[in-house]
């Protein structure tokens, strides 16, 4: 199964175009929105919340740049609305692993969504990074053993603190 763009890692340093550079341009091709589609749906659990992590370790990024500085306000909104739209689609996928309503308004996470995502990130930071490339490659190439990495005991009794908060100070 091709992973999309959201499993990549990112950055959130800003980039400078180029005048040689032709700029991005923001609609997507019909074959990777189908792409994207299909990855929510069928990707593995694990696959899953490692997407949503990149898109959270962006918004965390994002918001990191603003309170130094870095960027502006206008510029901060425009770039986090992005992601978290994409962060809505992919969080909305969760349900298919009996997350009860994981999104409940735009940008607005249900604590069952959180002490899946916790429940999760906590598993992740006891493996090595050998450990987490070994899981991100045999969930790109469709191994079923993919399924074998999992966190001990069940999320529902995880606790539910958000992973971010968008209030810029």
């Amino acid at each position: 199964m091709a992973v999309p763009d959201i499993l990549n890692e990112r950055t959130c340093k800003k980039q400078e175009p180029s005048s040689s550079q032709m700029p991005k341009t923001v609609a997507k091709s019909k074959v990777r929105i189908e792409r994207e589609k299909e990855f929510l749906l069928k990707a593995p659990e694990v696959s899953l919340f490692m997407a949503c992590l990149g898109l959270i370790n962006e918004l965390r990024g994002l918001e990191a740049a603003f309170k130094q500085w870095e960027s502006t306000r206008p510029d901060f909104q425009i770039k986090a609305n992005a992601v978290l739209a994409r962060l809505n689609e992919t969080v909305d996928a969760t349900e298919r692993f009996d997350i009860v309503m994981p999104v409940m308004g735009y940008g607005q996470f249900s604590p069952f969504f959180w002490r899946w995502f916790n429940w999760w990130d906590d598993y992740f930071k006891s493996l090595t990074l050998t450990q987490i490339g070994d899981i991100g490659r045999q969930a790109r190439e469709g191994f079923p053993t993919v399924n074998e990495y999992r966190p001990e005991n069940h999320w529902v009794t995880y606790r539910n603190t958000p992973a971010f908060t968008l209030v810029p100070t």
